[in-house]
């Protein structure tokens, strides 16, 4: 059985309900084990009137293969209601394969480990919450968290999400 990582992020609608859903879903075809804390994102690399995402991450175990198992992303995607307009565009829910074990595949449209995951502090903040075998797949997660902690930008951008917080202000 492979450990699996998924991240989720949602800017659009009743975010925290479509990231519920979509590890509901997923716990149907894969065993979950653990996820993160939900935490609130400024939108990272577009406008600022995307709104802010809610991230969470979740780590599954399944013998799911690669393919299979992005089939099923795309299939919640889309029954969630995702619009595939563009990659920067709002969105319901963005589910993305992260890590799953020590397999590694590198094609234009899906590459695991995920190409980005280093580089987005909305995933590796969370993931440090999850019970992730880090010296089975050769994570050094406290080297890239410290990289990436080392700004006060990139703190500002991510923090623990609380509804009471946000009471009045728009998502």
């Amino acid at each position: 059985m492979n450990e699996i990582v998924i991240s989720l992020g949602s800017n659009l609608g009743d975010r925290k309900k479509y990231l519920e859903s979509s590890i509901k879903i997923l716990s149907k075809r894969l065993r979950l084990i653990s996820e993160s804390s939900i935490y609130e994102t400024i939108p990272q690399g577009v406008s600022s009137t995307h709104g802010n995402y809610l991230n969470q991450v979740a780590l599954f175990k399944s013998k799911i293969s690669p393919y299979s198992l992005l089939n099923l992303t795309k299939r919640i995607e889309k029954k969630l209601g995702r619009d595939k307009k563009g990659d920067l565009s709002p969105r319901v829910i963005d589910i993305d394969i992260i890590i799953i074990g020590s397999k590694k595949i590198n094609k234009k449209n899906f590459s695991v480990p995920h190409r980005n995951y280093k580089f987005r502090p909305f995933v590796l903040i969370p993931i440090k919450d999850i019970e992730l075998n880090f010296k089975q797949i050769n994570l050094n997660l406290k080297g890239l968290l410290a990289k990436t902690q080392r700004t006060a930008e990139y703190r500002e951008q991510v923090r623990l999400y609380s509804p009471e917080d946000l009471q009045g202000r728009k998502s």
